[in-house]
């Protein structure tokens, strides 16, 4: 399974790689396993929008900063302190990635962000 991630999480890197997205990135000595391979765009919830509109299972994992979650109310953070870890929670997308995804379906994910990017 994780063979076939890693597979699908590089030719996520090679399709999307002339887009507007910020892609994932993978330090030289490391191997991850891609549980999610989540991409970053400040039109998040539209391209969420519009992917699950054509049956696209996008999601959004992480919508509350850690500092933000109710569990951690007592430190006293608000929003605004930590303005990187907001904005990247507000932008941050997973699409589609599993075992048994295949390429031709992983070209219609890449086709419609590109379509939706105008690319």
């Amino acid at each position: 399974w994780s063979a076939a991630r890693r597979r699908l999480a590089a030719r996520y890197n090679e399709l999307l790689a002339d887009c507007e997205l910020v892609l994932p990135f993978v330090a030289a000595a490391a191997e991850p396993v891609w549980h999610l391979y989540v991409i970053r765009t400040p039109q998040r919830d539209a391209l969420l929008e519009a992917l699950n509109r054509q049956g696209i299972g996008a999601g959004v994992h992480y919508p509350v900063p850690l500092h933000l979650q109710p569990a951690y109310a007592h430190l006293g953070y608000r929003a605004g302190q930590m303005p990187v870890t907001e904005e990247v929670a507000a932008t941050c997308l997973s699409l589609p990635l599993y075992p048994e995804l295949s390429d031709a379906q992983q070209d219609a994910v890449v086709a419609a962000v590109r379509a939706f990017l105008g690319q």
